[in-house]
């Protein structure tokens, strides 16, 4: 049997998986252990700059949504949202 220990220590917490241009660029970031993505729209500018502005996008939101998905848990946990949803 395949043991997970230590997993954690090894995966990358924040990274910069590509850099999209297209109609709109964007740099896409993958984070934690889960490997959850965001992208963020790159501003003008020097590229490096730019990628530099987005994570700090990222950050934000990422911290934002965590505090929200952690409240999301207690109010399920709780019964305030009436239990699993459901698709």
């Amino acid at each position: 049997m395949h043991e997970r220990k230590g997993i954690m220590s090894d995966e990358t917490t924040f990274e910069l998986v590509s850099v999209q241009f297209g109609a709109e660029p964007v740099a896409v970031f993958r984070f934690g252990y889960e490997q959850f993505e965001l992208r963020a729209r790159l501003g003008p500018g020097n590229l490096e700059h730019a990628i530099a502005e987005a994570a700090e996008v990222a950050a934000n939101v990422f911290a934002r949504w965590s505090h929200e998905a952690l409240a999301f848990a207690q109010r399920v946990r709780a019964g305030a949202d009436g239990g699993p949803v459901h698709h």
